[in-house]
């Protein structure tokens, strides 16, 4: 019997304490604030300058989105063409897509600090003869935005 009380309660504690992402989590004007990825298990931030850092998504109520990508180096910033697309959470993800194009895959974490993290989704591990493109396709980066 205690057993039973034992699973019965780290799967309510488990559910009460899980991360759930709706809609309200993510629409907003959302910037740049650190991106990186991990490497054995640590995160290993990339050196960014202002203008990389002015990358950003815009995420309606609507459906819509518009991501903002910059390049370039201090003083000499140049922003790409803005991608327009529709967004939609699926799981704990969100999925950026056009028609049956997905763009981007993201798993969203909700930070304490308000800000979020999107992290590379990877459906299925990808196994290679080369070993060094195996290991850079598997690679999970992640982006922490802001909410301005």
């Amino acid at each position: 019997m205690k057993k039973i009380i034992l699973i019965l309660l780290i799967l309510f504690s488990s559910k009460m304490f899980s991360q759930q992402l709706n809609p309200d989590n993510v629409i907003g004007f959302w910037k740049l604030q650190e991106s990186g990825f991990y490497e054995n298990g640590k995160k290993v931030s990339k050196e960014f300058d202002d203008c990389r850092l002015m990358r950003n998504y815009t995420i309606w109520d609507n459906g819509y989105s518009i991501y903002n990508y910059v390049e370039g180096s201090n003083g000499n910033c140049f922003p790409s063409e803005p991608r327009l697309t529709l967004w939609r959470i699926v799981d704990n993800r969100i999925q950026f897509y056009i028609d049956d194009y997905i763009f981007e895959d993201r798993i969203v974490k909700i930070n304490q600090d308000k800000t979020i993290t999107f992290e590379t989704y990877i459906d299925k591990k990808i196994v290679d003869s080369d070993k060094e493109f195996e290991k850079i396709a598997n690679t999970i980066s992640y982006d922490i935005l802001r909410k301005q």
